[in-house]
């Protein structure tokens, strides 16, 4: 849904489509304030990262950064925070137990720690999914869950 209304604002003439980093922030700070009126922080969540070997730089939300006032646990769970990658007008987002960018010959990876489950183990095992850009398309050997 996100994805349609962003192109039908860019299609428009005269109105910029919705930035996704501003509407993932505005949504983490609704729900923290509609739990017993939290005050939400970001804290150093959005980080700038090469994510698909072009300019300008793409974005990074990692949610294990965010801190609501009335709620410790309002972005985590057991299996891990929401990392969200922003390239352009678009977002994909992942479970996860942390994640690092790396360099494959030159290539950007963005290597991401899975709860175990996703890769058949136990949820208190870690496993890593490798997340690589090509032609504007996410791509890694592991499939979406669905």
């Amino acid at each position: 849904m996100r994805f349609a209304l962003a192109a039908l604002l860019a299609a428009l003439p005269g109105i910029a489509a919705a930035d996704p980093v501003e509407a993932i922030l505005s949504a983490a700070a609704a729900d923290c304030a509609s739990f017993e009126n939290g005050e939400f922080s970001q804290g150093e969540a959005v980080v700038e990262a090469d994510l698909d070997g072009t300019e300008p730089l793409d974005r990074l939300i990692d949610a294990s950064r965010f801190t609501c006032t009335s709620a410790a646990s309002m972005y985590c769970g057991s299996g891990g925070c929401t990392l969200h990658a922003v390239i352009g007008g678009e977002s994909w987002s992942f479970q996860s137990e942390g994640w690092r960018m790396t360099d494959w010959n030159g290539r950007p990876i963005l290597l991401i720690a899975r709860d175990g489950g996703w890769c058949g183990g136990a949820g208190s095992q870690v496993c890593f999914e490798a997340v690589s850009w090509s032609a504007g398309m996410m791509m890694t050997v592991m499939p979406e869950p669905g």
